[in-house]
């Protein structure tokens, strides 16, 4: 099963984690990361490499940060290796879901495209949505 790690900025990842928990259930192998605005990055290091011991099961660790080119994004790519650690960047809501069905018999290459794919399409302008039910 490959670990997922939430990490961004405040409370974002507990509370997006808590939330896809909510619709799911329990996702096994998920830990929320969170920069605290006055910690240190070398604490923010810290805590991404203690959240990949503990959801390491030897399946890959996918790492899911806030925005690409923020504090938690980039503390992140340094635990970036191929085929065994990755990044998606703009971690959001039907990405975690999407997650909890996909993590177990995945591989991680493959599911980092989906998330980033699912992440993509779920991003909706609805009035777009609402122009076209009604034409």
């Amino acid at each position: 099963m490959i670990g997922i790690i939430v990490v961004g900025h405040c409370k974002l990842s507990e509370e997006l984690v808590r939330a896809a928990e909510f619709i799911t259930g329990k996702i096994k192998g998920v830990q929320a990361v969170s920069l605290d605005p006055n910690a240190k990055v070398d604490l923010l290091r810290r805590e991404v490499a203690s959240a990949i011991e503990q959801v390491d099961s030897g399946d890959g660790i996918l790492i899911l940060a806030d925005m690409f080119g923020g504090t938690p994004s980039n503390i992140s790519l340094s635990f970036l290796e191929e085929g065994k650690v990755e990044v998606v960047t703009g971690v959001n809501l039907p990405m975690l879901i999407h997650i909890a069905t996909r993590q177990k018999g995945t591989p991680l290459n493959q599911l980092a495209e989906e998330v980033r794919t699912y992440g993509k399409r779920s991003i909706s302008l609805a009035g777009e949505i609402l122009k076209k039910e009604v034409s």
